[in-house]
């Protein structure tokens, strides 16, 4: 058997090139593989999440004694995270409000407080409902907090036009001004907000009804939010 070193020689680049291109595609097998995994443990770890705000207010509760406006034992509840200085939330506001009207009883409304940190006075104003709450006045001050939203959010201070509106609603000033610094106003805020994050709360407003997170177009469009609350409540036999 007789061998032939020259076309060794010529076919070793080759043979080489081949090795390469072998070594390049088990690569790119293994990296598509990779990523292939690598989403499916994405979409995994977000559902998992989702699946986990749905019983979140179990572990993150929110303010204690929150504010509830409507009926005790109405089979609807709606529990809202919201921003006094985002302008959806304004809009949103008296919808809800001629929603509680209309459906009298039958539901009931939770706000919680969800300050966006792009909004610089939202901390404040919510602190300022808190405080006035302190008094009794909460659902007065936060309906004045958003009748006047354009108001205080263009102003240079905003606390001169919350201390107007605690004047107007006949609270002691000096103790609302007092009660705006307290750590436990603050510490509501927080509580609520830490509970909407356990609960999945993206953006304001969030409405839920019953547990349920509504979309957005749910939430914003009232038509649409009107029937969700029918057929939550058809649901529940009332």
């Amino acid at each position: 058997m007789s061998s032939n070193p020259e076309g060794a020689k010529r076919a070793l680049p080759f043979v080489i090139i081949g090795v390469v291109l072998v070594g390049v595609i088990a690569a790119m097998l293994l990296v598509s593989r990779s990523n292939n995994s690598s989403t499916t443990r994405e979409n995994l770890n977000l559902n998992t999440t989702n699946t986990r705000a749905s019983n979140a207010g179990l572990s993150q509760p929110g303010a204690p004694n929150p504010h509830v406006r409507g009926g005790a034992n109405a089979p609807l509840t709606i529990e809202e995270f919201a921003d006094y200085q985002c302008p959806a939330c304004g809009g949103l506001d008296p919808k809800l409000r001629q929603i509680e009207k209309d459906y009298g009883d039958r539901i009931r409304v939770i706000f919680r407080n969800f300050p966006l940190k792009q909004h610089k006075y939202a901390f404040l104003a919510a602190r300022a409902a808190e405080a006035a709450g302190l008094q009794g006045k909460f659902w007065e001050m936060h309906d004045a907090i958003y009748d006047n939203q354009k108001d205080w959010s263009e102003a240079d201070e905003p606390r001169t036009f919350f201390e107007q509106y605690a004047t107007r609603l006949g609270l002691d000033v000096q103790r609302f001004r007092a009660d705006t610094e307290k750590q436990e106003v603050a510490d509501r805020v927080v509580a609520d907000y830490n509970r909407g994050l356990a609960m999945g709360v993206g953006g304001t407003p969030s409405l839920y009804l019953n547990g349920r997170q509504l979309s957005g177009d749910d939430t914003l469009d009232e038509k649409k939010l009107r029937t969700k609350i029918d057929e939550t409540l058809s649901a529940a036999g009332k």
